[in-house]
């Protein structure tokens, strides 16, 4: 019947109980036996759950949690496919290792000895702005600010803990400025791999990279000179800095390595109604070494017992630290004379 629970058994007592005889004037006065109680306490008993499942707020509030809950599992499983079709926490190749036999490795106490980072300067104290001169119509305090918010920007995207290690660009999207803020949000995770603006910021895919120590090692240099955008004159900021990072596969330490990132660029400053803008004219990340089988906009370290790349490397040896070459603009995948 409409509005009743799926749950009611129709057994003998309650068909006895709701039977129907018409007692005598003496049954009536006489108060009923035990068996008698009890079949009327349990019809009793089912004619109230009825009552509730049929009440609004009681029963129908059961069946609203219920399906409240529901749908929250199905928008929490939806939630997570969406993250790993925009590549945040999907596994990555290197996360598997494979076997290949006994390996140099670094020592943890000084995991720059013997290459080129020995001698780069502890983080953010590598970027370091040249003496600004007046260029392309600002004033040097100008050149002098854009080389402040050139620096900023550096830091945010290969310095920032939290975005280093797969979390959200926060740092960087700040540094952006507001000119270009909307942009680089709202493309963070664009289908569109050309212009997902997560390749902005250093960022190991998620549960690739653990930092071994809190060093990490910069390099590099910056220079101010006319530029203009779209026809607006200003001074273009270029700069070339290496990050060098200590990194290791989480819970294995054996696998330390020194990752290099190549960061590379230009941004234009100028003024309009007495406020300094900026314009990202160039913007360019190379890392070494990196898989170059995934292209998600995050950096998918390759160690030495990584899963071998789908795709074969070609192209001339490079070294990662080289600055006199300019970096890489096409997709294939370089051979590396080693970090």
């Amino acid at each position: 019947m409409p509005g009743e629970p799926d749950h009611l058994s129709f057994d003998e007592d309650f068909v006895n109980s709701a039977a129907f005889t018409e007692p005598s004037a003496r049954e009536r006065g006489r108060r009923p036996g035990w068996r008698k109680r009890r079949r009327l306490a349990r019809a009793e008993r089912r004619r109230r759950r009825a009552a509730r499942w049929q009440r609004p707020g009681t029963g129908s509030r059961a069946r609203t949690t219920v399906t409240v809950l529901v749908v929250l599992l199905a928008c929490v499983a939806v939630g997570a496919l969406g993250w790993k079709v925009r590549g945040g926490r999907g596994l990555s190749p290197e996360t598997t290792p494979v076997r290949r036999g006994a390996v140099p490795t670094l020592s943890a106490t000084d995991p720059f000895e013997s290459s080129p980072a020995a001698s780069y300067a502890a983080g953010a104290a590598g970027i370091a702005p040249p003496p600004a001169i007046a260029t392309g119509g600002l004033s040097a305090r100008d050149v002098e600010a854009a080389y402040a918010r050139t620096r900023k920007r550096l830091v945010a995207a290969g310095l920032d803990r939290q975005t280093l290690l797969g979390g959200s660009p926060d740092a960087l999207a700040r540094a952006v400025g507001p000119d270009e803020r909307s942009y680089f949000v709202n493309n963070l995770n664009n289908p569109d791999l050309d212009k997902r603006t997560r390749s902005w910021a250093v960022t190991f895919a998620p549960n690739t990279a653990a930092l071994s120590g809190p060093v990490i090692k910069v390099h590099g240099t910056m220079s101010a000179h006319p530029s203009a955008v779209s026809g607006v004159r200003g001074a273009g900021v270029r700069f070339d800095y290496l990050f060098v990072y200590p990194i290791q596969r989480p819970g294995a330490p054996a696998t330390l390595e020194r990752l290099v990132v190549r960061l590379s660029g230009e941004l234009v400053f100028y003024s309009r109604g007495g406020t300094l803008h900026s314009h990202t004219s160039r913007w360019e990340v190379f890392s070494d070494p990196a898989r170059c089988d995934v292209r998600d906009g995050f950096i998918h370290p390759s160690y030495h017992d990584s899963a071998p790349e789908r795709s074969p490397r070609t192209g001339s040896v490079r070294d990662p630290y080289d600055q006199s070459r300019p970096v890489p603009g096409d997709e294939k995948c370089y051979r590396s004379s080693g970090t």
